[in-house]
């Protein structure tokens, strides 16, 4: 998937990837899952053009199937064709309107176009749905929506709420500091990428964003500690680029 933002990458990496569908009795329904098997895999280890391949030769079998709509979506917004991701959003949500994956999945390219008031609604109609897995994952996107808006207050409500579906989710916590360290609120944010950072050591954004709240603080030597603990245990070269630039300016 594409990294252009942040948030967004993060959103994409923890959404669901579909189910396998049941066997069925008829040749051209078993072809068909045989062809969606491998195109999830392909897409799972970031094999987009195997997926594509794989998933239109599923969707030929049986178009009218809501999960390789869904799967193609994905596909072409990791190729940065949102129109044709849309399309097959589009196209799942009228196999089934209660499709919450596709609903939140079509959010996402709307937030990618910028579309914030699309992706509101998209995401609002995936949490309808009562038996939606996931729904935490939707509310942090509308949160995620708010803040790019800069509705702050309301942002956080909604990450909160993402965070009463699953106290353990990582992402609305960020985000949370996000907002606080965008209002200068620096105490309070440096209070959620701690916890963050406590509870999930290999959180190097986190890391980050607490040591860049440090500096803010003033705590130079928290500040470079933190620094100093992301060279130890990320592998993201950017981060740790940006982590060994402080540790120079700091020494």
């Amino acid at each position: 998937m594409p990294s252009k933002l942040r948030i967004l990458l993060s959103v994409l990496l923890i959404l669901p990837m579909m189910a396998c569908v049941t066997s069925v009795k008829n040749r051209k329904s078993k072809e068909m899952d045989i062809h969606y098997s491998l195109g999830i895999s392909y897409l799972n280890e970031g094999n987009r053009v195997g997926a594509l391949q794989e998933l239109l030769k599923s969707e030929k079998l049986v178009p009218q199937n809501k999960e390789v709509q869904n799967a193609l979506g994905l596909v072409y917004f990791g190729l940065d064709e949102l129109e044709k991701s849309l399309l097959h959003f589009h196209k799942a949500i009228s196999l089934d309107a209660s499709y919450s994956e596709a609903y939140n999945n079509m959010g996402v390219v709307y937030l990618e176009n910028k579309d914030y008031e699309k992706a509101i609604q998209s995401f609002n109609k995936a949490v309808l749905n009562e038996q939606y897995a996931t729904p935490e994952r939707a509310y942090n996107n509308i949160g995620w929506a708010y803040y790019q808006k800069g509705e702050y207050a309301q942002a956080i409500k909604l990450y909160e709420k993402a965070l009463k579906f699953s106290p353990n989710f990582p992402l609305p916590r960020f985000n949370i500091g996000l907002v606080y360290f965008d209002v200068a609120n620096y105490r309070k944010a440096a209070a959620q990428f701690r916890r963050l950072v406590t509870d999930f050591p290999a959180y190097d954004q986190a890391r980050l964003k607490l040591a860049m709240t440090y500096l803010k603080l003033k705590k130079n030597d928290l500040a470079l500690n933190e620094f100093k603990m992301i060279l130890d245990v990320s592998s993201n070269e950017a981060i740790r680029l940006e982590a060994d630039k402080y540790i120079n300016i700091l020494k």
